[in-house]
């Protein structure tokens, strides 16, 4: 307890260093949390629970939902083969297709079709309604997070006019970032236009082992047709539609490393600067009985607490900016939610920990080492 009297007694004598050094330490910490969110929001996008017996009937060669048509009459010929359990024509519009922090995806599909097709549960509002009424929506609860949206209010995107009939949470991730509308009404907005088409077929299989043989059925069925199509599992299809996401990813954690350099370099030219201010005053404690490892244990403490408070710091910003603002990036018309779990901040932690033991070592070595005499005749 007298040591760490001794460290905070020190980290005082030059507030504005320190609350420098934390604040620095803190952002550095923030970037780290938020890359890493990313990378466990994309991972849990491509690991939904019925990913590997759904499959995702595409318009061959096309990257962006708004230039994928199929004609509707598919759906009937795709579900007459053998060990298909359903399938769901979806209309997907959004406003981006490239990466976006603030993409909007619909998805039109018959209601009929919706709750034998996709599993979901409706959280708060009422989906008769949402059958009964050709203009309402369900909205997933991450995109409601995002923005600030409750049943019984009107949203407005790119001529589409809906009302929020419910808010739902779902197996799939990536589902709880998109809106819900009835088939035909999307196909009829304004900004689509295009009656009896559809952008893809959600197939659900009866035997997971069996999708690459099924994928090639579907796809030779319409190898002759004006449309032909690009079978793929779910999970393979996501990771096609997620690689401009899985690039960004990339790079970003080349600046979480450089994060944690900085929080080395910060960290340690605190300390450094720190042991030179005192070099007599250790002289001093050696003389009183301090020991070695006692004037060891007093920067290494230093070092400690300035990568624990500023690690903190950062990583509690990063939760608040994570939970307030909902964030949520998306390609393709797949949106991908920051996620966070107690693991990740541990590991965050952890690694501020080890970041402030490297930082301080070699300063805490050099000062339990000087000798007595030497360090009081410093200047």
């Amino acid at each position: 307890m007298k040591l760490l009297r001794l460290v905070a007694k020190n980290l005082a004598r030059r507030p504005m260093r320190t609350l420098l050094t934390l604040g620095g330490v803190a952002c550095a910490m923030l970037m780290l949390l938020l890359v890493e969110s990313l990378g466990a929001g994309l991972d849990a996008a491509l690991s939904g629970s019925d990913a590997a017996r759904t499959l995702i009937v595409y318009r061959v060669n096309r990257y962006c939902p708004q230039t994928s048509f199929l004609p509707e009459w598919y759906g009937p010929r795709i579900a007459e083969l053998d060990g298909i359990e359903s399938v769901l024509p979806v209309k997907v519009y959004l406003n981006n297709c490239r990466a976006s922090l603030d993409i909007v995806p619909f998805n039109g599909v018959p209601a009929e079709k919706l709750a034998t097709s996709r599993s979901f549960e409706v959280l708060e509002g009422d989906y008769e309604r949402f059958v009964a009424e050709r203009d309402a929506a369900l909205v997933g609860r991450a995109f409601a997070a995002r923005k600030n949206l409750a049943v019984g209010d009107q949203f407005r995107f790119g001529g589409i006019n809906v009302k929020v009939a419910g808010i739902f949470g779902s197996a799939e991730p990536v589902e709880e970032g998109t809106v819900v509308t009835h088939l035909e009404y999307l196909q009829r907005a304004v900004a689509v236009n295009r009656l009896g088409t559809v952008t893809q077929f959600e197939v659900k299989i009866a035997d997971a082992a069996r999708a690459k043989e099924i994928s090639a059925q579907i796809d030779e069925l319409f190898r002759t047709a004006p449309e032909p199509t690009d079978t793929r599992p779910r999970i393979l299809f996501l990771e096609q539609a997620t690689r401009d996401l899985r690039e960004i990813l990339g790079f970003a954690r080349l600046l979480g490393l450089a994060c944690v350099a900085v929080v080395l370099a910060l960290v340690a030219n605190t300390v450094v600067m720190s042991v030179q201010e005192r070099v007599r005053e250790f002289g001093v404690f050696r003389t009183l009985g301090f020991h070695a490892y006692h004037i060891a244990g007093l920067v290494m403490g230093e070092a400690l607490i300035l990568a624990m408070l500023g690690g903190a710091l950062g990583l509690g910003s990063a939760l608040a900016v994570i939970h307030f603002s909902s964030l949520t990036i998306g390609a393709e018309g797949v949106p991908v939610s920051f996620s966070t779990d107690l693991s990740l901040v541990t590991r965050g932690f952890a690694i501020a920990i080890v970041t402030g033991l490297v930082a301080g070592l070699i300063p805490a070595l050099r000062s339990s080492r000087s000798e007595i005499v030497a360090s009081l005749r410093s200047a």
